[in-house]
């Protein structure tokens, strides 16, 4: 897991890279951009130094202002987050920090982003079969972590507008000071919150993981009574009002099952434009690399 030293020390070696490009574009010395006494501070910055005497978040308030007045950023959030690309790149990467950190916490936190995550369906597929079909009929572990990584893709589409202005709201007008924990508030009240909501209007991932649970279910006490009782089983299992055998009835219920699980997830590949950003190569439950 990512610690959140790491994610900080990302987001101020970026804050250096930034201030460094914007010096050579505006072509300004140091003493143009801060008063001498500052002017080895700055060096400190854009060199991604911090001294726990001085600049502990790389950044402090008076570095802070003469770095957005006199190199043109339109305010402190853009310098410490970027803009345009940039700024995509590090939520995303803050994103992804947030399921981390929200996993490890607690169960009921990691229960609620993997409720979110089965809205990948082929994602909620590959978790129940594996949850629930025995061996040898698992998927694969890549297979699962292949699902997995493009269901917290498919999260983050769906949920990036909120993130991004919940974001935006949380730290336009903070400055790096006690950055980890700010960092740490945000994802334990803002990102939750954004979680939560998105389960309460899109909990279809977590239907269609328990009726592919079912399903499998229903093969697995198929296979169970073969191996139980043999081939000769056939000819002496129960039989329903109409004459039907169980096995045979309960063979229509999975095949039926089998075919709605296969047309959904159809419909979402379809529908979705989330696949044509990130096409996935799976199709109709088979993988073709």
């Amino acid at each position: 897991m990512k610690k959140i030293n790491d994610l900080t020390g990302e987001i101020y070696a970026k804050i250096a890279t930034r201030i460094r490009k914007r010096k050579s574009q505006l072509h300004k010395k140091r003493n143009e951009i801060t008063d001498d006494n500052s002017v080895q501070l700055l060096s400190n910055i854009m060199n991604n130094k911090r001294l726990s005497s001085r600049n502990p978040y790389l950044l402090n308030s008076k570095m802070t202002y003469d770095i957005v007045t006199n190199l043109d950023f339109k305010s402190s959030y853009e310098l410490i987050w970027g803009n345009g690309k940039d700024l995509d790149e590090m939520l995303r990467i803050v994103f992804e920090y947030s399921l981390e950190y929200l996993q490890n916490k607690s169960n009921d936190y990691g229960k609620i982003i993997e409720d979110c995550l089965l809205n990948f369906y082929p994602y909620a597929r590959l978790s129940a079969e594996y949850d629930h079909a025995i061996e040898p009929f698992k998927p694969e572990i890549p297979d699962i972590g292949l699902a997995y990584n493009f269901a917290k893709k498919h999260l983050y589409f769906e949920i990036s507008d909120d993130f991004k202005s919940k974001h935006r709201k949380y730290f336009e007008t903070l400055e790096t000071k006690k950055l980890p924990d700010k960092i740490i508030t945000f994802v334990e009240k803002d990102v939750f919150e954004i979680l939560k909501e998105y389960l309460k209007k899109h909990a279809e991932g977590i239907t269609t993981y328990e009726l592919i649970s079912k399903i499998i279910g229903y093969e697995t006490e198929d296979m169970y009574e073969d191996m139980i009782h043999g081939p000769e089983w056939s000819a002496h299992q129960p039989l329903t009002d109409t004459g039907e055998t169980y096995k045979k009835v309960r063979q229509e219920t999975i095949d039926a099952g089998r075919s709605y699980i296969d047309a959904i997830i159809h419909e979402q590949e379809e529908t979705d434009y989330f696949y044509q950003i990130y096409p996935y190569p799976l199709t109709n439950g088979d993988f073709d690399y």
